[in-house]
């Protein structure tokens, strides 16, 4: 089998960040320390993360696209069917099931850091959109701030046991190529995949702005 490049680095990269800066808003948001104004930075790089990633999603490397791999919940049904009957169809880009989890995350991170923008500790520090809705839609949205962690939690632990399915049963390295960003296929390929210059420089440019925009706004 020969190893292909799947995952250029702007995937790798994004991914990577999106676990760091998870990892450090769930230890900061549920910390007793005084971590607030760190836990709204980091939710400021999460969310200029995954709208450069977005993005990419549409202007990307050819596997980077969300048309090339989310193919729907039929689709994804039987990709599901037939890994339970541990004969899967092999993909190299993400399989429906994988796309399915990738969107579901997006949209639910995306959510999390969206209400988070609009609440406060109601002591010292306040999200830059906080005061400009009124004070029980902005209770509304801090509850679903304070409870979508754990559904995320969650998330994230199915996501983790279908990697280590797919590394222990299925012997495909997933973890290896989401580093280097190849994978192996016993198939051959003609698609060659290149990182265009202006999908990235635009992700880039429109994740950066939004990033700087929140940075100079008080909170």
């Amino acid at each position: 089998m020969k190893s292909t490049l799947v995952w250029d680095w702007p995937v790798r990269i994004s991914h990577w960040l999106m676990v760091f800066l998870f990892t450090g808003l769930i230890i900061t948001g549920k910390s007793d320390a005084d971590y607030v104004q760190y836990h709204f930075y980091m939710g400021y790089g999460l969310s200029a993360v995954i709208i450069a990633r977005v993005l990419y999603g549409f202007y990307g490397s050819y596997y980077a696209r969300f048309r090339q791999f989310v193919k729907g919940p039929k689709v994804a049904f039987r990709f599901a069917a037939s890994l339970l009957s541990g004969r899967p169809k092999k993909y190299l880009g993400h399989n429906p099931v994988g796309a399915l989890m990738v969107i579901v995350l997006l949209f639910a991170l995306s959510v999390q850091w969206g209400t988070g923008l609009f609440t406060s500790d109601d002591i010292f520090w306040f999200g830059p959109f906080y005061s400009y809705i009124p004070e029980d839609w902005a209770s509304e949205l801090a509850s679903i701030h304070r409870f979508l962690p754990n559904v995320l939690l969650g998330l994230v632990a199915v996501h983790v046991l279908a990697v280590l399915y797919h590394e222990l049963c299925l012997k495909e390295r997933l973890i290896e190529a989401m580093i280097h960003g190849r994978k192996k296929h016993p198939a051959p390929t003609s698609i060659a995949v290149k990182t265009p210059r202006w999908g990235v420089v635009f992700s880039l440019l429109m994740g950066l702005t939004w990033l700087a925009a929140l940075w100079l706004m008080p909170i």
